[in-house]
């Protein structure tokens, strides 16, 4: 039997090892993974373990994923077969309301890759028929590097967060939160014509780096007078949209006390815990005309969105995102790495 090498979890624990490579069965394609990008689900997985993959139980990590089509199993086109492709993690039933939506995300009974099936922390990974089926392959360009395209599912989420809000060329928009999603997000809102991007975050080398990726203004939220600064920066006006990647309450409040009248605010990142918010501002919202709302994950749709934005040069800054990489034999120090926030994305090379 042929064999990969692929970095296993269990119970807290990544061995890389030779494992059984897939065969892929009819519907079915095999990939050879160019690249994996690590993200925040992949550290909570390796420290907490998931639902989903029960005590004992071998898994393979890794839902953000490059690769490109080595084998197909019948009735799959021939066309497939050697095209660069990345992949939409997140596979519904197909039947229920939010599939029928196109939102295979907030499925009630959603599979993902790196969540339950093996992802991309391996030589190869298997795509299965109802990844297949329902369209969660998305074609790269040949020409595009494997450390770009491999961010194409995490830039989508981000990509998903500001058109949720109805982001418009013009706007002001406050970021609340600098780590990996933050800059990502900073990248896509400039990319969709936002005039102004001010990002807020604790961490003074993290606001810095904000700058660098585009951020007009940086704010440390601490500051007890936060509100009025954003309003200071935006002449008096507020944010017309704000994103809130960090997994903190008071930063939810401060980005609907900082909105301007008809603002948009998505709660990106959810609350450790029951995730609740106390004293929420709710006459605000009222009389100021406020949304908010909350994403999660990304359909194929927004990465096909991002991947056309990549190769037309307009995410150049997401070349200076991926800030370390590493072969497949070191993914614990890989993961190691993430854990410490030193840098921004980390990818794992097969």
């Amino acid at each position: 039997m042929a064999t990969m090498m692929a970095a296993q979890y269990c119970d807290g624990r990544i061995d890389v090892r030779p494992l059984p490579r897939p065969r892929p069965g009819p519907g079915e394609v095999l990939l050879q993974v160019e690249a994996a990008a690590l993200c925040a689900t992949d550290l909570k997985i390796w420290q907490r373990g998931h639902r989903n993959i029960p005590p004992g139980t071998g898994a393979i990590l890794g839902h953000e994923v490059a690769g490109k089509v080595v084998e197909a199993g019948e009735g799959i086109g021939r066309s497939w077969l050697g095209k660069r492709v990345v992949v939409a993690p997140n596979i519904g039933c197909g039947f229920c309301p939010a599939c029928q939506m196109g939102r295979d995300s907030y499925c009630p009974d959603y599979r993902a890759f790196g969540v339950g099936l093996p992802g991309g922390l391996a030589e190869f990974m298997l795509v299965t028929v109802p990844a297949v089926a329902r369209g969660n392959l998305v074609e790269v360009p040949r020409d595009l590097p494997a450390s770009l395209a491999v961010l194409a599912e995490a830039a989508g989420c981000c990509y998903r967060g500001w058109q949720a809000c109805s982001l418009r060329p013009g706007e002001t928009c406050l970021v609340l939160g600098a780590g990996p999603m933050g800059i990502l997000s900073i990248v896509l809102a400039r990319a969709m014509g936002a005039a102004q991007i001010i990002a807020a975050d604790l961490l003074a080398d993290r606001r810095s780096r904000a700058r660098e990726f585009g951020a007009d203004g940086e704010l440390d939220p601490t500051v007890a007078d936060f509100t009025e600064r954003v309003r200071e920066l935006t002449g008096g006006h507020g944010a017309d949209v704000a994103v809130v990647t960090a997994p903190v309450a008071d930063a939810q409040r401060q980005a609907i006390l900082a909105a301007a009248i008809g603002g948009r605010i998505n709660l990106f990142a959810g609350l450790p815990g029951a995730g609740e918010l106390d004293h929420f501002p709710s006459n605000l919202v009222h009389y100021r005309g406020l949304q908010v709302i909350g994403t999660t994950g990304a359909t194929a749709a927004d990465l096909r969105a991002v991947v056309a934005m990549m190769a037309a040069g307009r995410l150049e800054p997401l070349r200076g995102v991926a800030t370390a990489s590493y072969p497949l034999a070191r993914t614990a120090d890989a993961l190691e790495e993430a854990r410490q926030g030193r840098g921004i994305k980390i990818l794992v090379i097969p």
